[in-house]
């Protein structure tokens, strides 16, 4: 039997539905086994801006480091952001460390050139989507990037059905806006791509957390050739 990869899916929030969500929906690469992590419970229960990745960072580095770091392949942060638990992590580990933000932007690459644009929860996500995207190219103009979009839903509520035809009022700006591929924004958002195909002809929606595991793995695999 060939080696197996085990990959951390971290939940840097407090907030076990959100875990549980990702569990229940996140497909298992071959020959891989997914374990799962929620944030302790003095972590935001939601992050929803700079100030709460840094609370969220300060409350599970120190848990993941005592009970975690060097025991899997790989580190999946599953809050779509540049987070700086990715960041940190990455000093106390060889292993790969991939943030959902930078997996989804790296696959929307791919599709060039095909514009992508970005579905998120709440409107405080705009601008730091938007120039988290600009850092990540070195600079603001970034022609293939049609922009961030909220659905100014929260992100414990976005899987409820109620919401639907809101999240498709708000992807349809992405689209009309020229983007072929909509990155979901937000772990909260996971398992709704297929829904949100369904609503539009010819245009990707791409699961942040699936296209991470993925390319983790991808990663993880690379690194022992």
């Amino acid at each position: 039997m060939g080696t197996i990869n085990k990959l951390l899916i971290i939940n840097p929030n407090s907030s076990q539905s959100v875990t549980d969500n990702l569990k229940s929906l996140l497909p298992v690469p071959p020959a891989t086994e997914l374990e799962f992590y929620t944030g302790p419970p003095d972590a935001p229960p939601e992050i929803d801006g700079p100030e709460t990745s840094r609370k969220s960072t300060e409350v599970c580095l120190p848990d993941l480091l005592k009970h975690y770091v060097d025991d899997y392949s790989g580190y999946l942060v599953c809050c779509y952001s540049d987070h700086p638990l990715i960041y940190e992590l990455r000093k106390h580990t060889a292993k790969p460390v991939l943030g959902i933000f930078q997996a989804s932007v790296t696959y929307a690459l791919t599709q060039s050139p095909d514009k992508f644009g970005i579905l998120t929860s709440t409107s405080s996500w705009e601008k730091i989507l938007d120039d988290a995207v600009y850092h990540l190219f070195g600079g603001a103009n970034v022609p293939l990037f049609t922009g961030t979009v909220a659905s100014n839903v929260e992100v414990l509520k976005l899987g409820d059905p109620k919401y639907f035809k809101k999240l498709v009022e708000k992807a349809r700006i992405c689209v009309d806006s020229g983007a072929k591929t909509v990155l979901l924004g937000c772990a909260g958002l996971s398992g709704l791509e297929a829904k949100l195909e369904a609503e539009f002809d010819g245009v990707k929606f791409i699961d942040s957390v699936k296209i991470g595991a993925e390319l983790l793995n991808s990663l993880v695999r690379f690194n022992s050739l």
